[in-house]
């Protein structure tokens, strides 16, 4: 199925502290970054708009580096105490064109078509759309217009993602596997789904869908 006006807003602006370098870089596998691999997965899928939300040390590197392509707007967080609410105002305030818009966190490279499908196969004009797994919400969602409008105008800066998508009306969509419940905030949950390739020194691979 062909997405029409579908975008999404990537997360990527948290201090990574505990992961104690900033998560977008990470390698996913040798020729992908965290970042390069999201961005990549929903480009392809056939996302119209991509807006990534990240701080400004981020961005930095990332531009260093040359990890974003052209056709993806570069939101920057300075009011980074304000965490990921305000970040997700900041990301569906810069969709303009999108009747539907995924969030995702740069924290879970993991997503790929198949959950993108089942997703965007169940959105709702009335609901946003969640990924279950074992009874356990995950992500990314997928937001109708409702759902863009009513975050990106929301008067809270500093409200909860998780309080305020409470208060929407949510279908759920079994999903086959735990992908969608990931989060990589440490070393210890990298090194969990990742290791050293053996003849590679700083190369890795990715250990469970690759």
């Amino acid at each position: 199925m062909k997405p029409e006006h579908c975008g999404v807003v990537i997360l990527a602006a948290g201090r990574s502290e505990r992961m104690k370098e900033y998560k977008a870089l990470l390698p996913f596998d040798a020729k992908e970054t965290f970042i390069e691999r999201i961005v990549s997965t929903f480009s392809t899928w056939g996302c119209g708009e991509i807006v990534l939300v990240t701080n400004p040390e981020t961005q930095k590197e990332m531009e260093k580096l040359e990890l974003i392509p052209r056709e993806v707007k570069v939101v920057i967080n300075h009011n980074l105490e304000l965490e990921r609410f305000y970040s997700v105002k900041l990301g569906l305030g810069a969709i303009l064109n999108s009747r539907y818009c995924f969030i995702q966190n740069i924290d879970n490279p993991f997503v790929d078509s198949s959950v993108l499908d089942l997703l965007y196969q169940n959105r709702s004009e009335k609901a946003y759309v969640s990924p279950v797994f074992n009874h356990k919400k995950g992500h990314p969602v997928l937001l109708n217009r409702h759902g863009i409008r009513t975050i990106s105008e929301w008067t809270d800066h500093a409200a909860n993602l998780k309080e305020v998508l409470g208060i929407m009306e949510c279908r759920t969509v079994e999903m086959p596997d735990d992908r969608v419940l990931i989060n990589i905030n440490d070393p210890k949950e990298y090194q969990r789904y990742f290791l050293p390739t053996p003849h590679s020194e700083g190369f890795i691979e990715n250990k469970r869908w690759n």
